[in-house]
């Protein structure tokens, strides 16, 4: 991640059975001409339930393809960095899931699309 990174477009959440459990958010690099996904969980979940998995991504809307993810499994952190991107002239959007301990499926949002 390259330290001049800015957030473009606006944060998008995730939830799950009702509660917000994550932010979403896509940030863009102008040094690095790079955009990368951005996942931070919220202290709430991670007090309520241990470990959990975690994704990030940038979503394009252009090629309709996930590009840059990275993936934790059974981790406490709380921030989440995708790979860069090479999408700074496509519509994206930041992406990203987080899965619970014991959920059967991970549950996902996205930060607002950004052309």
């Amino acid at each position: 991640m390259c330290a001049d990174a800015y957030q473009i477009g606006t944060t998008g959440y995730i939830t799950r059975a009702g509660r917000t459990v994550a932010s979403v958010k896509q940030f863009y690099s102008p040094s690095c001409g790079k955009n990368y996904g951005y996942v931070w969980v919220w202290q709430s979940f991670r007090d309520a339930v241990g470990d959990y998995d975690v994704t990030s991504a940038v979503y394009s809307y252009s090629r309709d393809e996930v590009l840059g993810e990275r993936s934790w499994t059974n981790t406490a952190a709380q921030e989440f960095w995708s790979n860069g991107t090479s999408t700074v002239s496509e519509c994206t959007a930041g992406s990203g899931t987080v899965r619970a301990a014991g959920d059967p499926a991970p549950v996902g949002g996205h930060s607002g699309k950004r052309c």
